[in-house]
């Protein structure tokens, strides 16, 4: 048990290092609605536990098809995913492609 609460630590250290690099700079008249967020999240195959907007970004607290935990953080004027964690994709390079139905 304690090895896993280790590794989750050190992968939410990991994660947050790598949000301190993303930056979102839409004024908030620009932003979708944490409903097209959720949508476009559920797109992914994931459920959604927790929004909040951090930093100028919209930040996701969710689960995967698989119910693993996925931390992302999302653009709020194009819904782009800019960065996660917590998923096999992380770190392949696939974070620059919009979720389906956002505007770019």
């Amino acid at each position: 048990m304690s090895r896993i609460i280790l590794l989750s630590l050190i992968a939410s250290l990991a994660f947050s290092a790598a949000r301190a690099e993303i930056e979102c700079t839409a004024g908030m008249a620009n932003w979708k609605p944490v409903a097209d967020l959720v949508a476009a999240a559920e797109q992914l195959g994931w459920t959604v536990t927790k929004v909040r907007a951090d930093d100028g970004c919209y930040h996701v607290r969710a689960t995967d098809r698989n119910g693993r935990a996925v931390q992302a953080v999302f653009d709020p004027e194009t819904l782009k995913l800019l960065g996660r964690s917590g998923d096999d994709n992380e770190g392949k390079g696939d974070h620059d492609t919009p979720v389906k139905g956002s505007s770019e």
